[in-house]
C-alpha cells in the first residue's frame, strides 16, 4: 500500500481518497443490506409459493387408518420348542449335529440317547430337570436319531 499527497492506492483496485473511503463504506453496507433483504424475501416468497396439505376427500377417509390403529398387524415370530433351545444354547457350543451321524459313537436306542444327554447335563453342571433332559431327547430324536417313541 502506498500513500502519496493524500490519496490511498489499494493494490489492484482503484485510487480512493480518504474523504470517499467512508462513502464506500456506507454504499457497501447498503448493498449488504439490500442483497440480505432480497434473500430473505426470497425465502418468504418460496414458503408462500409452496401449497398446505392437500384436503382428504371424503371417499379417502374411510381409506385412511385411523390415528390409533397400526398401520401393519404385528408378526411374532414362531418360539422353537424347549428342547431345541436347551440344546442350541448348551450343546451346540460344544459339537455341531456331526456328531449325531456318527457310526461308532451314535447311540443306539432312545434309553441310550436318554442316558446321554442325562450324562452330559450333569458334567456341564446344568441342574436339568428330567423334564428338561425329555425334552431334548425329543428333540434330537425328531431331527436325527428317529427312533421309535413307546
Amino acid at each position: 500500500m502506498q500513500s502519496g499527497r493524500g490519496l490511498i492506492r489499494l493494490p489492484p483496485g482503484p485510487f480512493i481518497s480518504p474523504s470517499n473511503l467512508a462513502t464506500v463504506g456506507v454504499v457497501m453496507r447498503t448493498k449488504v443490506l439490500v442483497y440480505a433483504a432480497l434473500l430473505s424475501l426470497g425465502f418468504v416468497i418460496t414458503a408462500w409459493a409452496r401449497p398446505g396439505p392437500l384436503p382428504v376427500l371424503p371417499a379417502q377417509e374411510n381409506a385412511a387408518p385411523l390415528m390409533n390403529e397400526p398401520r401393519q398387524e404385528r408378526v411374532t415370530p414362531p418360539v422353537p420348542p424347549r428342547g431345541q433351545m436347551l440344546y442350541e444354547n448348551h450343546c451346540m457350543s460344544c459339537h455341531e449335529s456331526v456328531v449325531h451321524i456318527r457310526g461308532d459313537l451314535r447311540s443306539r436306542s432312545l434309553a441310550e440317547l436318554r442316558g446321554r444327554v442325562s450324562h452330559w447335563a450333569n458334567a456341564l453342571h446344568l441342574r436339568w430337570s428330567k423334564e428338561e433332559v425329555e425334552e431334548v431327547v425329543t428333540h434330537l430324536n425328531t431331527h436325527y436319531y428317529k427312533f421309535e417313541s413307546r
